[in-house]
């Protein structure tokens, strides 16, 4: 028997509402503007951060920052229309619910999703205590097309890590052992692209579908190039998917390691966001992927620069360091830290706890 094997981690992810003005309902962005016409909204724009930057709304106040940073790496097409959305809302409250929409839908979305994944196990005809007959055979389901989905990458990716190349403990284990040799092996996992944790668990549950709705509505607006090839249904696919080293998976469902697409098909530039870490020994400048089983379908290329984007902008707004800061703080500032006096800070803990001050 088991316990409940896959907890989603944006059941109770508060999102920023999109912030409106006495036009946004019937705001139209404009989609085909001249280079002229482009100059001079980037111009706007670029006055409009520098003044908030003068005089911010409240001490340690991002919002420039934060706005500047996904208008670097966000697409041509997006990247216009987050400036009109600045023209737009052109006063800091509005400006600062930009942001914090920006925050909430797309990148503390990514870092709470990121890396999450059900364990890949034979499923079982049994009834997961705690969960009713119907959710315990979603939740099978889930297990069993995440196995499939796994075999069908270690086939593709030759059994290896696709960064370092050591190739999958389990597969070095079906081997004869006069076929060891210099082999080094790992611990391989199933790394999902677009975090597998945007996938709807509970189809009853308004409150989640909601959630999700409304994330997925944000990755569309912002990451156009997605759409039509990712959504809630199809998260748990080989396009959606590489197998890493259980290390490299962390790292990367944290967005500290990305695949930037080149001019070459199947090549990617990789970035490494964590310079001090062990992994980063491992991890070539750039790769080109192969593919040896045909019939399995490749990567998305689309999908990796969806991730590479969300990775720089996390490390360009300071956004992912302030989210990891807060979780370690969390750990050292658990409830059952309470001190009998009364002096312990409540509302720090549970804000942190909540992430609703990042």
């Amino acid at each position: 028997m088991f316990s409940r094997e896959f907890e989603d981690p944006l059941a109770k992810h508060i999102l920023t509402p999109y912030p409106s003005s006495s036009s946004s309902n019937q705001f139209a962005p404009i989609s085909n503007i001249n280079p002229a016409q482009w100059r001079t909204l980037q111009s706007d724009v670029d006055k409009i951060l520098d003044e908030y930057s003068s005089s911010p709304v409240q001490n340690q106040d991002d919002t420039p920052k934060v706005l500047r940073a996904f208008l670097k790496y966000l697409c041509e097409e997006a990247k216009t229309l987050l400036m009109q959305e600045i023209k737009q809302f052109n006063g800091r409250t509005a400006l600062k619910q930009l942001r914090n929409f920006l925050v909430d839908s797309i990148l503390k979305t990514m870092l709470i999703a990121g890396g999450k994944q059900p364990k890949s196990l034979t499923p079982s005809p049994i009834v997961i205590p705690g969960l009713s007959a119907e959710e315990s055979q979603n939740q099978l389901e889930l297990r069993s097309d995440h196995t499939a989905a796994k075999q069908a990458c270690l086939r593709r990716d030759n059994n290896r890590c696709i960064i370092t190349g050591m190739i999958d403990d389990e597969y070095v284990r079906s081997l004869p052992p006069q076929r060891y040799g210099d082999l080094t092996s790992c611990t391989t996992e199933c790394a999902h692209i677009i975090p597998f944790a945007l996938s709807k668990f509970n189809q009853n549950s308004t409150q989640e579908s909601e959630i999700k709705d409304e994330i997925w509505r944000a990755i569309y607006r912002y990451f156009p190039f997605a759409k039509g090839k990712i959504s809630s249904e199809n998260l748990n696919t080989p396009a959606n998917a590489i197998t890493l080293w259980t290390d490299a998976h962390e790292h990367f469902g944290a967005f500290r390691i990305a695949f930037e697409p080149m001019n070459r098909v199947n090549q990617y530039r990789i970035h490494n966001l964590t310079i001090t870490s062990v992994v980063g020994r491992f991890l070539p400048t750039s790769i080109i992927f192969n593919q040896s089983e045909r019939a399995v379908a490749m990567p998305d290329p689309d999908l990796l620069r969806l991730h590479y984007q969300v990775s720089m902008i996390l490390q360009e707004s300071g956004i992912r360091q302030r989210y990891e800061r807060t979780m370690w703080e969390s750990e050292d500032n658990l409830i059952h830290n309470i001190q009998s006096d009364g002096s312990t800070d409540l509302g720090n803990i549970l804000s942190s706890k909540m992430l609703t001050d990042i």
